[in-house]
């Protein structure tokens, strides 16, 4: 394993304090994979009041019906930022950048990439009293990567990562078993991480085709898209609901009472895919509920309220 600075606990955990006003943040996304990255993109780019985006990262994505290659799918995610960007008339594509082709292979040798080098830039111009903010909603292979290239970057940046399952269950999902060594770089590094778990915190964040259209339906363009993609990601909509996972993670950040959360040692992530503890470890913030209600009135407002300049 990669050599790991240290940082003091008592520094971690001051970092990890919710933040107060505005804060500074890079978006890793793999935006093509299904439909709530692109809730979770717009939702973020909407929240001008509360969060300032410095970069967003493709990250890879396979193993899935639409490809089975991280490279395409990194390309694909690319391609759906933009798409996004362009429904709301953003001019600021500059910011967009292009991800790692393929997993990490080896703990030690990170995966080169426009958006791990733009990491390492960012993550240089802040520091523990002021850190920049690694929002990360697919495989971790992006900022793993950065991390194995400085290590010094995690004096500086606060990670929050939709990852595994809570604890009591197997953390054996999408964005982990991906990239498994990408995952168990970012739990051992001792980098400052939120951990928001898929399965039962993440996962009641459901919505369906009648909410929607009822919601943002006819307001905008960009509004049409996201309803036109989830209406395509399911057959049949009779009591049907989709999880729109990703915008716990972009909730959190927005408003300190849209969740509660507890501290709890990193977790160690097998080779198997499952969870083991280790009492010795550094403290990580685990989200254990978010307010379903409060995230998407506040996201649907800011959807139908998004005004082309």
């Amino acid at each position: 394993m990669a050599g790991f600075i240290t940082i003091e606990e008592d520094v971690r955990v001051k970092m990890l304090k919710y933040p107060k006003g505005k804060i500074d943040i890079v978006l890793d996304t793999d935006t093509a994979t299904e439909v709530d990255d692109q809730f979770a993109v717009a939702y973020a780019l909407l929240s001008e009041e509360r969060l300032d985006i410095k970069a967003i990262y493709a990250a890879p994505f396979a193993m899935n019906e639409r490809t089975s290659d991280p490279k395409t799918g990194m390309e694909m995610s690319y391609r759906e930022i933009l798409h996004i960007m362009e429904l709301m008339k953003l001019p600021k594509k500059d910011i967009v950048y292009k991800g790692s082709q393929r997993y990490l292979t080896d703990k030690n040798k990170p995966v080169p990439s426009e958006a791990a080098d733009n990491l390492i830039k960012i993550a240089g111009e802040y520091s523990p009293d002021r850190p920049l903010y690694v929002v990360c909603i697919g495989a971790i292979t992006n900022v793993a990567s950065a991390v194995l290239s400085e290590p010094e970057i995690i004096r500086n940046m606060v990670i929050i990562w939709l990852g595994g399952n809570d604890m009591d269950d197997t953390p054996n999902v999408y964005n982990v078993y991906q990239d498994v060594k990408s995952a168990q770089v970012i739990f051992d590094c001792g980098v400052p991480l939120i951990h928001v778990p898929c399965n039962y915190v993440a996962s009641h964040m459901l919505t369906g085709i009648p909410e929607l259209e009822a919601c943002i339906g006819g307001q905008n363009p960009l509004c049409d898209y996201l309803i036109d993609i989830v209406k395509a990601y399911g057959r049949d909509h009779f009591a049907w609901g989709k999880q729109i996972w990703d915008i716990a993670v972009i909730g959190y950040l927005i408003e300190e009472s849209f969740a509660k959360w507890e501290w709890i040692p990193s977790p160690v992530l097998t080779d198997n895919i499952t969870w083991s503890k280790d009492y010795s470890r550094h403290l990580i913030k685990n989200v254990k509920e978010i307010k379903r209600d409060n995230i998407f009135r506040d996201m649907f407002r800011k959807l139908r309220g998004l005004e082309y300049k």
